[in-house]
């Protein structure tokens, strides 16, 4: 078993989710405005506690795989967020996905978290493409991706089922090309 590096920016680090970590995912991830747009939502701490102990069985970076990172305050190593890569099945590909605490929303730490995440996926692992699936009413997770320059490939019409209500689902992506090209020139 393979664990996830650690990524640093100047305010946040990106490490593995350790038992020590449930009850503050716990907190925000089952919040109403948080788990509504989220595949996965824990009803109880315990699901907390079962997820992260799933995720330190899988090795980091293996072919459909999941690997989740805890973003942490570097000042205080408080957990406030959390984003997710999916190793895509043919080894060159990632699909991301991201959540902060709503208390911390409005800051760019998610910006910044996805920002070093991107740079790890496309830098020291020279991954092709980036993808991110979203709901078309998660307002703040489209100005984030479309910030960061990934755009939008498809529109897929009621084809998620979310707790028996079936929603759209946006797909951005960005080439690793495209986002050097950004990096180099921003």
């Amino acid at each position: 078993m393979s664990s996830a590096p650690r990524i640093a920016t100047d305010r946040l680090s990106l490490t593995s989710l350790s038992r020590s970590d449930a009850e503050a995912l716990f907190a925000y991830r089952s919040l109403p405005e948080v788990c509504r747009y989220q595949g996965w939502r824990p009803a109880r701490l315990e699901d907390a506690v079962v997820f992260i102990e799933w995720l330190g069985r899988l090795d980091f970076d293996s072919p459909d795989t999941w690997s989740q990172f805890g973003i942490r305050l570097v000042h205080s190593d408080a957990l406030i967020g959390d984003v997710g890569v999916h190793f895509l099945q043919d080894g060159e590909q990632v699909e991301i996905g991201f959540t902060v605490a709503p208390a911390m929303q409005g800051h760019g730490l998610a910006t910044e978290a996805v920002t070093a995440l991107l740079d790890y996926l496309f830098g020291p692992l020279k991954k092709h493409r980036a993808c991110a699936s979203v709901d078309p009413r998660n307002a703040a997770s489209l100005r984030l991706l479309r910030r960061l320059g990934m755009r939008q490939e498809a529109h897929f019409r009621q084809s998620v089922n979310v707790d028996g209500e079936w929603t759209d689902d946006l797909v951005f992506a960005v080439l690793r090309s495209e986002w050097e090209l950004r990096q180099s020139v921003g």
